[in-house]
């Protein structure tokens, strides 16, 4: 057996000495490592894992918003699968990762981009693989030959709009853990998350908005829908506000508006699940590539949909507080102008505040 240099550091400091290390297995993309290792408590055991170079993924996007997908038969699991262009770094040795991610996307969809840029990177199956994904977001894309496929690789290319992408990510169509995590990473940026913090004066057009929006869900969410309210700034009357309406739809069964997705979708409610409070259902919807509607849907019952209108009821029936919450608005949206979490984030000692005295006042 091969001794070898102790390149588990982190483990060493933990009590997992290294015996030593054998290859059964070698190739230019990965090797079948074999561990000798003793455990802190004295036990000696083999660690066998996949020793790889690692590899690239990227998220190509056309100037239109276009996602680059490829439908791939995998002969591994004997199964098409949907994915993003992606190849190892194994055989590109000298190859900078940017390097390599140009080349796969070139040769797997015949695209070039205007711009191949460095998102992040994830461990792709460490319980039994070294392999790091690095992935990128291609943007620009252009479709411009046809792939350069080699003998053992069967796929077609297909364009499709970045919100269904996103969907077939989230529902389990597209099985490949890796495409699925990398459309998931990217989605706030495409979306736009640094977007400009923008809040004007109060617009007499938001509850018209509202009363449109609300007989669409209604439509849409047919037996489901209990209720459904105006929330947030748009809500009160004379507040300044984010030109972003707020809805919530009371439902029957939170876990059956699920299986609406995909008809909410196609009216232009982008699905985001849960999004951070536990019980909510949380749709966008843009309108010319502009945010304009929010929906927070909740099973009857649920303690959020009593906070969220109390809220408001207070702050209508208190127009100093009102005043009060629109001037810390006015100069959040000043100093937070590109940074949307952290405008909201800045919001939240008033609000808890305001919650309090609602619920006080209601008791």
């Amino acid at each position: 057996m091969s001794q070898t240099a102790n390149d588990k550091p982190l483990g060493a400091s933990l009590g997992w000495e290294l015996l030593g290390t054998t290859r059964p297995y070698e190739s230019r993309w990965h090797n079948l490592r074999r561990d000798e290792i003793r455990l802190p408590g004295g036990q000696e055991i083999v660690y066998t894992y996949q020793e790889h170079a690692g590899f690239v993924t990227v998220l190509p996007v056309t100037a239109d918003g276009q996602v680059v997908m490829i439908r791939s038969y995998r002969y591994t699991v004997d199964d098409w699968c949907w994915e993003l262009p992606a190849g190892g770094l194994g055989d590109k040795l000298g190859c900078s990762p940017e390097e390599v991610a140009r080349q796969e996307l070139r040769e797997e969809t015949g695209a070039d981009c205007l711009e191949m840029r460095q998102i992040g990177w994830f461990y792709a199956m460490n319980g039994t693989s070294s392999a790091r994904c690095t992935f990128f977001l291609a943007t620009g894309v252009q479709l411009n030959r046809p792939p350069e496929l080699e003998a053992t690789e069967l796929s077609e290319v297909h364009l499709m709009p970045l919100e269904q992408a996103v969907q077939m990510a989230r529902d389990g169509r597209i099985t490949d853990a890796d495409s699925a995590l990398v459309l998931l990473r990217c989605e706030p940026i495409l979306r736009g998350q640094g977007r400009q913090v923008e809040v004007v004066p109060y617009d007499p057009a938001w509850p018209r908005l509202f009363e449109a929006e609300a007989a669409s869900l209604a439509a849409l969410l047919g037996d489901e829908l209990v209720s459904i309210h105006h929330i947030g700034s748009t809500s009160v009357p004379g507040l300044l506000a984010k030109p972003i309406v707020d809805i919530l739809p009371v439902v029957r069964d939170i876990e059956r508006i699920d299986a609406l997705n995909d008809l909410l979708l196609a009216a232009g409610y982008v699905p985001k699940g849960e999004n951070g409070i536990p019980g909510r259902r949380f749709f966008t919807k843009d309108v010319a590539g502009v945010r304009r509607v929010h929906v927070h849907a909740f099973a009857a019952g649920h303690p959020e949909i009593a906070r969220h209108l109390g809220f408001v009821a207070y702050l209508r029936a208190h127009p100093a507080e009102a005043a009060a919450y629109a001037d810390l608005k006015r100069d959040l949206a000043r100093r937070f102008s590109n940074d949307t979490v952290g405008y909201t984030d800045a919001k939240s000692d008033f609000i808890r505040a305001v919650d309090a005295q609602a619920q006080k006042e209601r008791a």
